[in-house]
């Protein structure tokens, strides 16, 4: 047993019963009872407890009030280590209360501040997201108010939107809110860093989609681009990076389906050889990740899928021929 969980334990036993001897924690974890004293040390210098041994009684017990850690037991401890150290990361987490910081830093002084500061959260492109955005969007939801926004979508065209938010959702360390918009009658995914302006409305929301309906949008669909799939897509996957899919769940409705070796178009190819099918709201996300496993995936379909990976393989070659000519002397 570690030291925090004898830590743990004696906080236990001395509000439970008034007190508690060294001998009797050392019989508990089959441990010394130096182990034990040195642990009492800790628990007094280290993280500010009153105990003190009571010579009447023959046992530790607090001298005053003391309830650093009456409000959890170990693993609790250890849940909020890594929410103080998700609390660390701003993008995480945009509205941080400053005071709830200070309290966990006062309950992880010692070896529960040790782990925090050892767990590190790191996700490529994660992207800020302004306080003032996410506190007025938290808000909305809250209050069930609309929200005036100007957007600017991906093509570059800026439009003025009334929403009403739903849902905030960090999806591969990009934050979306999933709304219904008011102008198009609908429920949409939109990018928080395309907001370029956004206010709350004193109007109030009303008729809005059910959750159900809600929930039903957001699982329809492969990745970030939410809603009633287009199609189903099929992907094919060789070698290793067969091996890393079959531990993977990419969508909950997923099928995965290993080829037999008579089923096999090639039998030299990288084994084992994986299907993937999954519905999709659209391709461009999935083409990517297709992409990223090179020739160790292959799409299958539906056709103007597989036209799209066939395209982008086709202009990729181009620019490896352009790159490979020798430049001016």
């Amino acid at each position: 047993m570690s030291q925090l969980e004898r830590i743990y334990y004696m906080d236990q036993q001395i509000r439970t019963y008034d007190g508690v001897t060294a001998k009797s924690v050392a019989n508990h974890f089959e441990v010394s009872d130096r182990t034990i004293k040195r642990d009492i040390e800790y628990l007094r210098d280290r993280l500010g407890a009153p105990i003190e041994w009571n010579p009447e009684q023959n046992r530790y017990e607090y001298t005053s009030p003391w309830d650093r850690l009456a409000f959890a037991d170990i693993r609790s401890l250890m849940t909020m280590a890594f929410i103080q150290a998700i609390l660390e990361k701003q993008p995480y987490i945009p509205i941080v209360s400053d005071e709830l910081s200070q309290r966990l830093k006062k309950i992880f002084a010692g070896p529960f501040e040790t782990i925090s500061d050892r767990v590190r959260y790191e996700l490529p492109d994660m992207e800020a997201l302004q306080e003032q955005h996410a506190f007025d969007l938290c808000q909305a939801m809250l209050e069930k108010q609309w929200v005036d926004v100007r957007y600017r979508d991906s093509g570059g065209k800026e439009s003025d939107r009334r929403i009403a938010p739903l849902r905030l959702i960090n999806y591969g360390g990009k934050w979306y809110c999933v709304a219904y918009d008011e102008g198009r009658q609908a429920l949409r995914t939109f990018a928080l860093k395309r907001f370029l302006q956004l206010s709350l409305s004193q109007d109030a929301v009303s008729g809005m989609p059910e959750e159900e309906t809600i929930e039903q949008f957001l699982r329809d669909s492969y990745g970030i681009f939410k809603g009633k799939p287009i199609g189903k897509a099929v992907l094919r996957f060789y070698g290793g990076a067969a091996r890393a899919v079959q531990e993977q769940v990419w969508h909950p409705q997923q099928e995965l389906r290993t080829l037999t070796a008579e089923e096999l178009p090639d039998p030299s190819v990288p084994q084992p050889v994986i299907d993937l099918t999954l519905p999709a709201r659209d391709w461009t996300e999935l083409l990517g990740r297709a992409l990223r496993c090179g020739r160790y995936c292959e799409v299958l379909s539906p056709p103007e899928f597989r036209q799209l990976w066939q395209d982008e393989i086709a202009a990729l070659a181009k620019l490896a021929e352009l790159a490979a000519q020798p430049g001016p002397t």
